[in-house]
């Protein structure tokens, strides 16, 4: 088996202490995806909450607006909370290694994670304000 995750440049998991980092490594699974790959479809069922390890993918919004998510970035927690499905396309831009939470375990990994979880929230606020603001 390859070398643990490392989430510690992960904005989500910047600072958390070692123990805490550790613990939730250990409830994530690495996922590789080629260049090319579409990750997320619009609409569709969310499997997964992904945290990007390496690699670069282009998200598309329903209004047609692109953006880019770099390593440290992550995608997939709206889908998982609300059930409405997928809400942008994602296409990996790069060979991509993923973080992933599955759809199963994911209010689970949040109660056990706390912080993550006050910090995804945090993200979230600010993606909402910058789509209100276009």
């Amino acid at each position: 088996m390859g070398e643990p995750m490392d989430l510690s440049q992960c904005l989500l998991f910047r600072g958390i202490p070692d123990k805490e980092l550790k613990r939730a490594v250990a409830d994530m699974s690495e996922v590789n995806q080629p260049a090319g790959r579409q990750v997320a479809v619009r609409g569709e069922g969310g499997v997964g909450f992904m945290v990007i390890l390496e690699g670069e993918v282009e998200v598309t919004t329903a209004d047609g607006r692109k953006h880019r998510l770099v390593a440290g970035d992550h995608f997939g927690e709206m889908a998982l909370l609300d059930k409405q499905g997928r809400s942008a396309d994602v296409v990996a831009l790069t060979p991509l290694k993923l973080a992933a939470v599955p759809e199963w375990s994911f209010k689970t990994f949040l109660t056990a994670h706390p912080e993550v979880s006050y910090r995804m929230l945090q993200v979230m606020s600010q993606r909402l304000r910058e789509a209100e603001s276009h």
